[in-house]
């Protein structure tokens, strides 16, 4: 009996050369260093299925029962593994590369391993159960009555390809129109193929002579044709969940990226903690989750704020477009959180703002001090009048106050080292005891603790009871008391005009030709330091009273 060269045999050969072609295109691109996990996968795909192509085709050919046997056995040394590359490329597709692990490999391969091992020798006919030649029209067939191991490989290679499948369906649907295009003719690549197979085992169809001939081979060919495009060509497109589950998840800056219509494709794990999780925000509006994405001039990396779970936080946007043959498929919109930079900026602007403030005050309340002196040092020369001596060291005494201050101001204002539990009723007496009796009472409403620094809690303290004598006609009182969350000092003074109460905390704001406008500054300071807040009210006597809230306060146990 000769050879059989039916247009079935050719076809298969054309078929094992289309899938061998691409594998050694895939080999030399790995060569090249491009080691892709699903440029590897695909390499696997393409080889198990020119063997499966070309064994088959020999088998067709083949003139001999034993001849046909031969050929069927090993045409398995590719069919068995067709199951496992396809599952290994669409994890890799589908970015999940990181589960291709040696163990989890060699638990893929298990099967059709132990399925080759068998074939050979078909121990208590594990394998195959019988073979016999029929024939169906003019081809001569190999009839091969599968054994329970190949039963148990059959079932075992639809469940793992109906898994990928899977695998690609619901990355296909969870991305932009564009990618659910690409990803469905992805899913077509595996579904014809074991549609086809299981046509074939059972026998199902209205295909005549075609249908005793497996053209699962022809088919997976024709997958292998259409994935190399797509992973050479197109590179599985930018907007494929490989772009942002696999090379993306390694960048620490956030990145979105969306269709044309705003609408985000895909997140990066940096991105979920900006944005949301990435189940939650695939197809919903980017401008959503970021307010001003669609009002921002994103060709000038604009800056904009986000709440996360931490606060919020400054972002940073750039926008790149994903464009191809002229078409515009959507942007890639990078994240960058520069809120510590950013705090940092505020910081530095705060400072230098206080230090314009610092030449300002220096320059007008020292000018006017030095020309007094200067003055009166000339009359003191001219007349010998000792008085004039002691207006010199009444106005040298204030420039001394009020280089004081704008020390404390510039370096412990705002410095906070070592907070613990205080005892406000100590503290307040601490503070009247080291200014001595000068025209102020003071007196603790209800003693509380705060959790402070010290040194700053009491330099701020005595700070306001200096501002409360200061700005009185006469004798006065101040009061200290507990807030629900934090505390209060009033004093029964001419207290504060209402319209100065956001200003009095401002460098060199004071309502006293003598005052330096530093004190309640520096009392701004050491509050916002602790992270409360302080605010200017009036007091139930008329007086100037001050709130600091955000403290941490508890009643002390009698």
């Amino acid at each position: 009996m000769d050879w059989q060269t039916t247009p079935y045999v050719l076809l298969l050969f054309l078929t094992s050369l289309t899938a061998l072609a691409w594998g050694l295109y895939g080999v030399r691109s790995v060569r090249d260093g491009d080691r892709n996990p699903t440029v590897l996968a695909f390499v696997a795909l393409c080889v198990t299925g020119s063997i499966w192509a070309g064994g088959y085709a020999v088998q067709l050919a083949a003139p001999t029962l034993g001849s046909k046997l031969a050929a069927y056995k090993l045409l398995h040394v590719g069919a068995a593994f067709v199951g496992p590359a396809w599952l290994a490329f669409a994890l890799s597709y589908a970015g999940r590369a990181d589960l291709l692990t040696r163990s989890t490999v060699a638990a893929m391969v298990a099967v059709p391993a132990a399925l080759l091992a068998a074939l050979p020798t078909n121990p208590y006919s594990l394998a195959l159960t019988d073979a016999s030649l029929v024939t169906r029209g003019s081809v001569t067939l190999l009839v091969a009555e599968s054994g329970p191991l190949y039963q148990l490989h059959l079932a075992y290679s639809y469940l793992i390809i109906g898994g990928g499948v899977a695998i690609i369906l619901r990355e296909s649907l969870r991305s932009a129109p564009e990618v659910r295009q690409q990803a469905g003719l992805m899913v077509a690549g595996g579904v014809v193929p074991l549609a086809l197979n299981v046509a074939h085992v059972l026998a199902i169809g209205p295909l005549g002579e075609l249908q005793a001939v497996n053209l699962t081979p022809v088919s997976l060919g024709l997958s292998t044709l259409l994935f190399g495009v797509a992973v050479f060509r197109y590179r599985l497109l930018d907007l494929t969940p490989i772009a942002a589950r696999i090379v993306l998840t390694q960048i620490g800056d956030g990145v979105v990226v969306v269709d044309r219509a705003g609408s985000i494709v895909d997140v990066n794990p940096a991105a979920e903690a900006l944005v949301g999780e990435r189940d939650r925000v695939v197809g919903t509006d980017l401008a959503t989750h970021v307010s001003d994405y669609d009002r921002l001039p994103l060709d000038e990396s604009p800056l904009t704020t986000v709440a996360t779970d931490d606060g919020e936080a400054f972002l940073q946007l750039d926008r790149s477009p994903i464009d191809r043959g002229g078409t515009r498929y959507g942007w890639v919109v990078l994240l960058r959180d520069v809120t510590e930079l950013e705090t940092q900026r505020r910081e530095l602007e705060r400072r230098n703002e206080r230090l314009d403030a610092f030449a300002s005050v220096v320059s007008h309340d020292l000018r006017n001090p030095l020309s007094v002196i200067d003055g009166y040092a000339d009359l003191a020369r001219e007349t010998g009048d000792p008085a004039h001596l002691d207006v010199i060291q009444d106005t040298a005494g204030r420039m001394n106050d009020f280089l004081e201050d704008l020390l404390r101001l510039s370096q412990q204002g705002d410095t906070v080292t070592e907070p613990r539990e205080l005892s406000l009723a100590a503290l307040v007496a601490e503070v009247r005891e080291a200014a001595g009796d000068e025209g102020a009472e003071v007196a603790v409403a209800a003693d509380v603790t705060v959790t402070a620094d010290r040194e700053r809690l009491r330099q701020a303290l005595d700070n306001l009871f200096r501002n409360a004598r200061d700005h009185a006609d006469g004798p006065v009182t101040v009061t200290v008391g507990p807030l629900p969350e934090g505390f209060y000092v009033e004093d029964d003074g001419p207290g504060i005009p209402e319209a100065d109460r956001d200003a009095v905390f401002d460098v060199g704001f004071t309502t006293r030709s003598d005052g330096t406008g530093l004190g309640l500054a520096i009392v701004r300071d050491i509050v916002e330091a602790h992270g409360w807040s302080i605010a200017a009210t009036e007091g139930p006597t008329g007086g100037a009273r001050f709130e600091v809230t955000g403290a941490d306060v508890r009643a002390v146990a009698e």
